[in-house]
């Protein structure tokens, strides 16, 4: 689902697939820019060697490769954007009104005792969660800690295990939805239900107390809704109202 504030605007443009378009449907609009994941540039997408044998410029967002990144990053990147369309005071006034929101968020939180979160992506056995970069980073912000983070893997996303969630204990599970509406949450239903199901996790706090809080993908990476969705899951983590 697009970002609301966005949609009209989004609206305008041409969408070429639900998914990655094939390289001859990109190549067929002319394309002189591309930005994106690492994995759009690689053999699952369009190799980046093929775009730029066609001078197609591509743009990383230091926010999406580096187990470092932060809001602060982010900021940059979106400052950067800006600047490549020829709008960056633009940016930088979109940069300005997110701190100022996040800093009415900070101060509702700031004599608030911290709370310990997993986040679950997937899973095939043992699950698919975030150790370190972005998505930890910013948690970090509102008073949440990732209870996966600081135990030596240097990854942004990767596989874990349950007994390190065990051994973890967090106050509150962070369930990424993939459903395609904000308004059908059967996704993150069948995610509870199945770390409900499991045996060896009935004594986590956040299952023993249904400490379970949705959140989309989009929300949680890079990009335009990091502020917003912090502000919401400071609300739901520790139970206040933000105005």
């Amino acid at each position: 689902e697009i970002y609301p504030p966005l949609q009209a605007a989004y609206d305008k443009v041409k969408v070429l697939s639900d998914k990655w378009p094939s390289y001859e449907v990109f190549m067929s609009v002319k394309p002189d820019f591309a930005t994106g994941w690492p994995d759009s540039f690689s053999k699952r997408a369009i190799p980046a060697d093929k775009m730029i044998a066609q001078k197609v410029n591509i743009w990383l967002p230091e926010s999406m490769l580096s187990t470092k990144a932060d809001l602060e990053t982010n900021f940059s990147d979106m400052i950067k954007l800006g600047e490549i369309f020829g709008v960056k005071p633009k940016a930088e006034e979109w940069v300005a009104s997110q701190r100022k929101t996040l800093a009415a968020i900070q101060a509702k939180l700031k004599d608030l005792p911290r709370k310990r979160v997993f986040i679950y992506d997937s899973e095939d056995g043992q699950p698919f969660t975030a150790f370190e970069g972005y998505t930890t980073n910013i948690l970090k912000l509102i008073g949440a800690d990732n209870v996966m983070s600081g135990l030596g893997v240097d990854k942004t996303w990767a596989k874990g295990s349950w007994e390190t969630v065990i051994t973890q204990n967090p106050d509150y599970i962070i369930i990424a939805d993939y459903g395609n509406s904000i308004r059908n949450d059967d996704d993150f239903q069948q995610k509870i239900e199945k770390i409900k199901s499991n045996p060896q996790l009935q004594d986590i706090t956040a299952v023993k107390e249904g400490h379970f809080i949705r959140v989309k993908l989009s929300e949680i990476t890079p990009g335009v809704r990091t502020v917003d969705a912090l502000k919401r899951l400071a609300e739901e983590i520790h139970g206040i109202k933000v105005d």
